[in-house]
């Protein structure tokens, strides 16, 4: 992948030396309470995701803000099918900054024109609704409810929602902002 910048961020992929920045955002509890990393909880279960996952692929990017050049988290697709299925998370030092909506509009292009995925999917839990809006931010559709599960380690009932951003759709959508 080649490194993609925004006003305020440049997206690039994560390499050894993003290890302790990364290491540090993801072993933060607030951080993973709502991704699929809550049960990366030691350096050395850090590590080993980091390796095998986080580096080389063209599926996961660091965001690294412009001014201070500093890892402040990461997006990912997931891909299933022609589905791209999207995480991130972002250090509790750039929460509430519109970090997450800015990189997603430069993701979802390089999701749809180079990923070649034909639809985007991200899922929040319901106790966690700012994940929501940043979704409808990055122009995605809620599709409501997939259900409501336990959580793995309090047992609280959540609710995860859905929401997609399809091809088509994002293509219309972006014909129509060149047009303007």
């Amino acid at each position: 992948m080649r490194q993609i910048t925004t006003e305020r961020l440049i997206i690039r992929p994560l390499h050894m030396v993003d290890h302790d920045e990364l290491e540090a955002i993801l072993l933060d509890p607030a951080v993973v309470r709502y991704t699929r990393y809550r049960d990366v909880k030691t350096p050395t279960n850090f590590t080993a995701i980091f390796e095998s996952h986080f580096l080389n692929t063209a599926y996961t990017f660091g965001i690294e803000t412009k001014d201070e050049h500093k890892l402040i988290g990461f997006y990912e697709f997931h891909p299933e099918d022609a589905t791209g299925i999207l995480t991130y998370a972002l250090a509790q030092s750039a929460w509430g900054k519109g970090y997450v909506a800015e990189v997603g509009s430069a993701m979802m292009a390089y999701g749809f024109n180079v990923l070649n995925f034909e639809r985007i999917e991200a899922h929040y839990a319901s106790t966690n609704p700012r994940s929501g809006k940043v979704m409808q931010k990055m122009g995605m559709r809620d599709l409501g409810s997939m259900g409501t599960f336990p959580s793995p380690h309090t047992g609280e009932i959540r609710q995860v929602m859905a929401y997609e951003l399809k091809k088509a759709d994002w293509i219309m959508d972006n014909q129509q902002v060149e047009a303007v």
